[in-house]
């Protein structure tokens, strides 16, 4: 199918695509100069789950060929154009819906850039069409959050190109009667993958491959859709208010996010005579704005 998100304006795509480009998983996503593409699974958008708990907890289900979509931005149009493979119809509005905030498409500008004002950002040390990019799902913004301690993006990107190739591999010498390439399975492992993948081999910490499958294990059991579930992350050993923040941040687009031990953040707040939360309920926008002068 083809559908078309709106985008408000002014649209800051550049460093939209920039977050998701660097970032871009081999063999699951694609960011091209206009465009975002990626597999996934559909089944936690089904309307038919009986509560929250399953939406993200499908891992137990029988396998299915990963969905797909191309989100091509359109600036003279201010729109996407979303062309869309899914298994089941019904879902769309739900995959579209996670989309658009993965875009961060239908933010109401005027509203951010008062904010910023207000927590002290002069006129011209604001990004035009400021924009709060976005991870697939909560899960996903986890365990990348976990692998990224300490690492550059490069670095985390560079694990997890590897990991998430082994977990494809892994899982088609061990299906029965279809492998995972012929199921065209290409989407980010879910929770029930990588609480059972054996992590040792990960160049990283034992403690953190320990936190990875711990936090598989934790996701079956609590779908990471509420702040408080979120939240109860912190009662996990290596998961801190920085990756739970981080989660909320980009996993669940919160809006009013501070990342105040961020080391980042720290540095760039010694430049800008700020109050952070001067810009509540958008604070998140605070810690964009700091990071996009962090990278100029």
């Amino acid at each position: 199918m083809i559908t078309h998100i709106n985008v408000t304006q002014p649209y800051n795509w550049a460093m939209v695509q920039a977050f998701l480009s660097r970032r871009a998983i081999a063999g699951v996503e694609t960011c091209g100069p206009l465009s975002y593409a990626r597999y996934f699974d559909e089944r936690p958008f089904y309307s038919v789950t009986t509560d929250d708990s399953t939406k993200e907890n499908h891992s137990a289900g029988v396998d299915q060929p990963s969905s797909w979509f191309c989100a091509t931005y359109e600036p003279e149009l201010a729109r996407f154009t979303v062309e869309l493979h899914l298994h089941k119809a019904e879902c769309a509005d739900a995959v579209i819906a996670n989309i658009t905030r993965v875009l961060d498409a239908h933010q109401a500008m005027p509203v951010i850039t008062k904010a910023l004002l207000t927590a002290g950002f002069a006129a011209n040390e604001l990004t035009p069409g400021i924009r709060l990019p976005a991870t697939w799902s909560p899960f996903e913004a986890l365990i990348r959050a976990i692998v990224g301690q300490q690492i550059s993006v490069t670095g985390a990107v560079n694990i997890l190109n590897r990991w998430v190739g082994d977990i494809r591999s892994e899982k088609s010498m061990t299906s029965t009667g279809a492998t995972s390439h012929a199921l065209q399975q290409y989407h980010f492992p879910n929770p029930h993958e990588i609480s059972t993948y054996d992590t040792s081999n990960l160049p990283m910490p034992k403690a953190r491959q320990q936190t990875l499958n711990v936090a598989g294990t934790f996701a079956q059991n609590n779908a990471l859709l509420s702040v408080n579930n979120v939240h109860a992350l912190l009662a996990l050993k290596g998961i801190g208010p920085w990756t739970v923040n981080y989660v909320l941040m980009r996993g669940l687009s919160a809006p009013d996010v501070f990342l105040h031990n961020d080391l980042v953040v720290k540095n760039q707040l010694k430049r800008f005579a700020i109050d952070p939360q001067q810009a509540a309920p958008w604070q998140s926008y605070v810690c964009i704005q700091l990071w996009e002068h962090a990278n100029t």
